[in-house]
């Protein structure tokens, strides 16, 4: 019954090792992956950048056109007051008018224009940037097929190894199993090690000649007094 507890925990320990290098190969995809949603997001966020601007630059353009619009109806009605005063004190005052118009007409169509240049500019960027975003995609979906392909493969290795770790599990006591963990935790390895000679095969440390009897029938499992891994011996035919 000890020895085949012993050879049950021992298949813990072996599944345990199993399922760690399984979870390390599936944790090296991760850094992949994230390479991978890093550069979509910088460019999916720089279009959006660029459409956040070229969304501003057209509210201006449209303020800008409204505003024109305003001023040259101005301009053209002081025109016509110009043209129809009569006398000189009228029309020196609606002269004035008029060129305050013209100039303020003048300085909105040359923003307007400068808005325009800007919209043209952003409006070859967006396009420019949204081609480079679909390539990135395009790219990039064979990649991340392949990386979601090796996932699940590993899903499956891992879930199989898992099983194999509770059937394992199954026949050692609870409270062996408990302390197993606790040790395999904190060393996170191996913490069931067989004896060299009467050493512990983890820390070199002697057994006492007194606990010696106890472990040379094989299939026992006594804690090392130094550093606290579960000591066995094999069964000598």
């Amino acid at each position: 019954m000890v020895q085949a507890e012993l050879e049950a925990l021992l298949a813990v320990q072996a599944s345990d090792a199993v399922i760690r290098e399984i979870e390390a190969r599936r944790s090296a995809l991760s850094p992949r992956l994230a390479l991978l949603d890093v550069t979509q997001k910088r460019t999916v966020e720089e279009v959006g950048r660029i459409e956040s601007s070229l969304e501003r630059e057209l509210t201006r353009q449209r303020l800008l056109d409204a505003r024109s619009a305003e001023l040259r109806s101005m301009h053209e009605q002081a025109a016509g007051a110009l043209a129809a005063a009569e006398r000189i004190s009228d029309a020196a005052a609606v002269a004035s008018q008029v060129e305050a118009a013209r100039r303020a007409l003048a300085e909105t169509e040359s923003e307007a224009l400068g808005v325009a240049r800007r919209v043209a500019d952003l409006r070859t960027a967006l396009s420019a940037h949204r081609e480079v975003l679909a390539q990135v995609s395009l790219d990039q979906g064979d990649a991340r097929c392949e990386l979601e392909r090796q996932r699940a493969s590993i899903d499956a290795e891992l879930a199989t190894a898992r099983v194999h770790r509770q059937l394992a599990a199954s026949a050692v006591s609870p409270e062996l199993l408990g302390k197993y963990e606790r040790i395999a935790l904190r060393r996170r390895g191996d913490a069931v090690i067989e004896l060299r000679e009467f050493t512990c095969g983890a820390c070199d440390t002697a057994i006492p000649l007194q606990r010696r009897p106890f472990m040379m029938a094989g299939g026992r499992i006594e804690p090392c007094e130094e550093c606290g891994v579960l000591l066995y011996r094999k069964a000598r035919d």
